[in-house]
C-alpha cells in the first residue's frame, strides 16, 4: 500500500536555481508522453526559457516540491482562449496517482483566482491521459471541447481535450 505523500508536498515559485533539476526531470522522458514539451532540452536552453518568462507578467512558474526533492513542474501561462492555461508536468512516475497534482493543480488555482484574480483558467490534456483528465475533474475543471489534430507529437497529429474552471466555480 502506497502512504499518502501529500503532506510533504508543497508548491513555491520556481527558482533559477531549479533549473538544472527540470532539464533533467523533462530530459527523463517520463513526462514526455503527457506534456507538449520538445524534448530534450540543453541547459543554456532552458536558462534562457527560465529568464523570457520571468520578465513576462501573463507567465507563472512553480515548483512541486517533496520535502527538498524537485518532482515537477507547474504554470500559469498566457492563455491560448482566455484567463491563463495551467500547464503541469510530474517527473518522477512514483509520485503520478497520489494526489501530489491534484495538490499542485488545486494550488495553482487558488493563486489565480485569490491573488491574479482570474476569471478563468484552462488547459488542454491529452485524451489518452486518464489519470491527468480525473485530477482536473477532481479540481472543478470541465470538458469544453475536443480540439482535433491540434498537436504534432513523435510524428503524429494528435487530438487535445480542452478543459476550463471558472473563479465561480472553483471551491475556495
Amino acid at each position: 500500500m502506497k502512504h499518502d505523500v501529500r503532506p510533504q508536498v508543497r508548491v513555491r515559485s520556481l527558482r533559477r536555481a531549479d533549473i538544472p533539476a527540470v532539464r533533467d526531470g523533462f530530459a527523463s522522458g517520463t513526462a514526455a508522453q503527457t506534456t507538449r514539451w520538445s524534448l530534450p532540452r540543453s541547459l543554456p536552453s532552458m536558462l534562457g526559457w527560465y529568464e523570457e518568462l520571468t520578465q513576462s507578467k501573463d507567465e507563472h512558474l512553480f515548483a512541486i516540491l517533496l520535502g527538498e526533492t524537485l518532482v515537477g513542474l507547474c504554470t500559469l501561462r498566457a492563455p491560448r482562449f482566455a484567463g491563463r492555461e495551467l500547464t503541469i508536468a510530474i517527473f518522477e512516475p512514483r509520485f503520478r496517482g497520489r494526489g501530489v497534482g491534484t495538490l499542485a493543480v488545486t494550488k495553482l488555482c487558488e493563486f489565480g483566482f485569490r491573488t491574479l484574480k482570474l476569471p478563468r483558467i484552462e488547459l488542454g490534456v491529452y485524451p489518452s491521459n486518464r489519470r491527468a483528465i480525473a485530477c482536473y475533474a477532481r479540481c472543478g475543471f470541465q470538458y469544453e471541447a475536443l480540439l482535433r489534430r491540434f498537436m504534432y507529437q513523435d510524428g503524429q497529429w494528435v487530438d487535445v481535450m480542452w478543459m476550463s474552471l471558472l473563479r465561480s466555480e472553483f471551491k475556495m
